[in-house]
């Protein structure tokens, strides 16, 4: 049967048991609605997201638990569990307590909550099965399933391929544009916002980055014995990075920077500044810049990131244009790779036109 025709009762029985059909049922016709249900209490998308797949988790554990019958419709069912999740959590965090019912419509309202220590103990399993720990659980092959259907979810159907002719006549076409509009590009001067992205290039890969920085071991030896969560947490916020989302890697990696990760605070606080700069964010990217200790691993990259910070604000006020233009400088006399110091002088060039 196709997962979208899958009746509650299907629901119900398919879901303790990890079944595929059910499981990409469950994202595909609730997923959105429960992660607006959740922004109706106040919640980012990013928790929206989070919460929905700990209500996936708890709804298979009442089930299995035989506290819920068919009778119950499914989607109330997993909309109550996954707004009294997020609703704990905001407890937890020292936060006004939420009433959930406010999430629901006129004529709907949710069912009776497992109490508060049973919510928290599904959450602190989620924790661990983040962290690489705990997996002896039968609900690990739920989450793990469910973490697959997310990242498909975000990357989205794939295109339908183009055909030969259609592709290579357009690639003619945009060659022929990109080599008259080199021509005219190299014979005019350049705005902030030009030099800007002419500059910015992420990196690929969080952990690939990582590794470049501090070695194949990430800073996860025995003489600097970071901590493992550091790890498990880059290593999940990548996997959304890599898709593109980075308000989730940013939310993934904003839970490094709690006390007992101090470790770890300079390469979240990077990361963090540098999506930040790819959602058009300068002024977070100079706040996590500023906050960064580790000179010897970010060092010259601070100064190369703080200065395409510094233009990308010179976009919007012009007079901004000179600090940016000491920003560069001083990222030029402090980059060590000459091709870095060559597209400084370059942006210089480009700015004082």
């Amino acid at each position: 049967m196709e997962p979208l025709h899958l009746s509650d009762t299907d629901l119900y029985k398919g879901l303790p048991q990890a079944d595929a059909a059910a499981l990409e049922a469950v994202y595909e016709r609730f997923r959105l609605p429960v992660i607006r249900a959740i922004s109706v209490l106040g919640g980012s998308e990013a928790a929206g997201k989070a919460f929905f797949q700990a209500g996936v988790i708890e709804l298979a554990t009442q089930v299995k638990g035989d506290n819920l019958t068919e009778e119950i419709d499914f989607f109330t069912a997993l909309k109550t569990y996954s707004l009294a999740h997020f609703a704990g959590w905001l407890e937890e965090k020292g936060q006004e307590a939420t009433d959930i019912t406010k999430a629901f419509e006129e004529g709907e309202a949710p069912i009776d909550i497992p109490d508060q220590d049973a919510l928290r103990n599904t959450r602190q399993l989620i924790d661990s099965w983040k962290k690489g720990e705990a997996q002896e659980d039968w609900r690990y092959g739920i989450w793990e399933k469910s973490k697959q259907l997310e990242l498909m979810t975000e990357e989205g159907p794939a295109q339908a391929p183009q055909s030969n002719f259609a592709r290579n006549l357009l690639i003619f076409f945009v060659l022929l544009t990109l080599a008259y509009a080199a021509y005219i590009f190299l014979n005019r001067s350049m705005t902030p916002a030009e030099v800007y992205d002419d500059n910015f290039t992420p990196p690929e890969s969080l952990i690939a980055d990582l590794s470049t920085r501090y070695g194949p071991e990430r800073g996860n030896d025995s003489v600097t014995a970071r901590p493992n969560a550091c790890e498990h947490y880059f290593q999940e916020a990548d996997e959304f990075y890599k898709a593109g989302d980075y308000e989730s890697a940013q939310a993934t990696l904003f839970q490094v920077l709690d006390d007992s990760l101090t470790a770890c605070h300079s390469d979240a606080l990077f990361y963090i500044g540098v999506m930040a700069l790819g959602q058009d964010q300068p002024a977070l990217a100079l706040e996590c810049f500023a906050k960064i200790e580790d000179l010897e691993h970010f060092g010259e990259d601070i100064y190369w990131y703080q200065a395409l910070a510094i233009v990308k604000l010179a976009e919007i006020n012009p007079l901004l244009k000179e600090k940016a233009r000491r920003a560069v400088e001083r990222a030029r006399s402090n980059a060590q790779d000459p091709e870095r110091r060559r597209k400084a002088e370059k942006m210089l060039k480009n700015l004082g036109k």
